[in-house]
């Protein structure tokens, strides 16, 4: 007997934040830059663009939620206000900002020893389950479903928003995955996408044999094998691989920022340092210069070159100088002259208008 799996993301394989789903992203789209695991000539893009699942979420959130959203705004704060509901809803982290369902029929036991051919037979029937789950959960909106070949088993995985609506607070229409899937409701799409699966194990004996489909149990919304498992642990370790990349980049990030301020400091401390140099070269300058009988050579040039420069000064710099400086000293004594006379006046016809009032 072989299982019929469909599986929600859940703890700590949801897709919570909009970095999560680019790592499901890297890893259902196959965008590896180093890696010998997969094979992406062995994967079908069934929907969404290809390139960036995040991208297609993006495009799903402006489709469903841009009029709800200007209508949630209107009238409202601009510090109450939602300016990016994807991130908004990715910041907070209260409701996941997409879900993701593994669509399988038969674990890694029953399709070790199949051939290429019998698997490439799956993806149509996969497309026929993602149809049905679609048909049943329409508030689901798929954004990527990717059909995997190169792993231990054919599956399918998407990615989608679930949304519900008739909201009293806040949006009336919201991301919400835990409304959406409920305990009933998963219930309910388990038991339509099993009687679905036995009725294409029942018509495709080139592929299935004489197998027969596990009987759905109680209390379970999806029957798990091994091999989901260890597909979990991978994704898993892909998050984790994500954030160690994200640290590596922030780590490289400081580095440079302490070189840059190091820098900078050498620089001011340098200045600092040429700014004393040059003070204690004037002061010794002027020693020099003020000595009246200089001992040594060096003393002698300073002294001469300064008793010349004061003999140029007084004879020919200073009387210009002194001239102006007594020209524009007399010019403002006069204006603040008349300034007090004006106001000494101001004053007078002041207190005769009071008089005479």
């Amino acid at each position: 007997m072989i299982s019929c799996s469909c599986h929600l993301s859940n703890k700590d394989h949801a897709l919570t934040t909009t970095h999560s789903i680019t790592a499901a992203s890297k890893h259902n789209l196959r965008l590896y830059t180093k890696q010998t695991e997969y094979n992406v000539d062995l994967i079908e893009i069934v929907e969404g663009s290809g390139t960036s699942i995040l991208d297609d979420v993006k495009k799903i959130y402006k489709e469903e939620f841009s009029k709800v959203l200007k209508e949630y705004n209107e009238g409202k704060r601009a510090d109450r206000k939602i300016k990016d509901y994807l991130k908004y809803v990715s910041d907070n982290k209260k409701n996941d900002v997409a879900a993701e369902v593994i669509l399988q029929i038969g674990d890694m036991e029953f399709w070790k020893d199949k051939s290429i051919e019998q698997w490439k037979a799956m993806t149509p029937l996969l497309k026929e389950q993602l149809e049905v789950f679609k048909a049943t959960v329409p508030e689901f909106k798929v954004a990527s479903a990717v059909m995997h070949l190169d792993e231990k088993s054919p599956h399918m995985q998407v990615i989608g928003v679930p949304i519900a609506t008739g909201y009293q607070r806040g949006m009336k229409k919201q991301v919400a995955k835990t409304k959406v899937f409920n305990k009933e409701r998963l219930e309910e799409i388990q038991d339509i996408l099993h009687d679905h699966a036995e009725g294409l194990i029942k018509n495709h004996p080139e592929i299935f044999g004489d197998e027969t489909l596990k009987p759905k149990e109680k209390g379970r919304n999806n029957d798990m094998s091994k091999e989901f498992y260890i597909r979990c642990k991978q994704q898993q370790y892909e998050k984790l691989q994500a954030q160690v990349d994200e640290l590596e980049v922030q780590r490289d990030s400081l580095i440079e920022e302490q070189k840059a301020v190091v820098m900078e400091t050498d620089k001011v401390v340098a200045e600092a340092i040429d700014k004393v140099a040059d003070t204690e070269m004037k002061k010794e300058f002027m020693r020099y210069a003020m000595l009246e009988k200089p001992k040594t050579a060096l003393g002698r040039i300073v002294s001469g070159a300064f008793r010349q420069f004061k003999e140029w000064w007084e004879k020919y710099k200073k009387p210009t100088v002194t001239k102006e400086v007594k020209q524009s000293t007399l010019e403002q004594l006069e204006r603040l002259r008349q300034e007090i006379a004006k106001s000494e006046r101001n004053k007078s016809k002041k207190k005769a208008s009071e008089i005479e009032r």
